[in-house]
């Protein structure tokens, strides 16, 4: 420990240190409202600074480009159209929409199908099975045009990998005589 300098010391030192630092702070970064508050305290009313315009810094070049008027072409509420139009959109049987969910799901059991009968090299019999027992799930599907893409994928995606062949009219054969075991 320092034993040549005496508490009190220290604390005089100290305090007239941070004394001096917070002046130094005021003076230089609140002089304007140091100066507001001694005026209000004495009860003078403080003097308006005018504006000398240096405090602001003005750039020699247009920020924001030139202003200048242009023809404003007036678009009436029909023609603005942010999204497909009618004709955009592909033509679908409204009642299928609604099977969207389900053609999904469907989808997803179809690729685990596919690689469960690619990774076991199960016969031909067992995928006739278990993708009858898959259109049994999702019978509502039958007859729409998601039955299509289903087959569609199911050539595209599995005669490749399957140790059989499979074709089209197999497939709606499948979807046609469900009640068959």
């Amino acid at each position: 420990m320092l034993h040549q300098i005496s508490w009190f010391n220290y604390g005089a030192t100290l305090v007239v240190l941070v004394v001096a630092y917070y002046v130094y702070v005021g003076l230089t970064y609140y002089r304007q409202e140091l100066r507001a508050g001694i005026l209000r305290l004495s009860g003078k009313k403080p003097v308006p600074a005018a504006f000398t315009g240096s405090e602001i810094a003005i750039p020699a070049f247009e920020v924001a480009g030139r202003v200048q008027p242009e023809y404003i072409e007036h678009v009436t509420a029909h023609d603005l159209n942010f999204g497909p139009s009618d004709e955009d959109q592909p033509q679908s049987n409204a009642a299928d929409i609604h099977l969207l969910g389900e053609f999904s799901e469907m989808i997803s059991e179809v690729k685990t199908l596919i690689r469960v009968i690619n990774e076991s090299s199960e016969s031909k019999e067992n995928f006739e099975m278990l993708f009858r027992l898959i259109v049994r799930k999702y019978h509502t599907l039958a007859g729409t045009a998601y039955e299509t893409q289903v087959n569609d994928y199911l050539l595209n995606e599995g005669t490749g990998q399957f140790a059989f062949s499979l074709d089209l009219n197999e497939l709606q054969n499948y979807w046609r005589n469900e009640d068959e075991d």
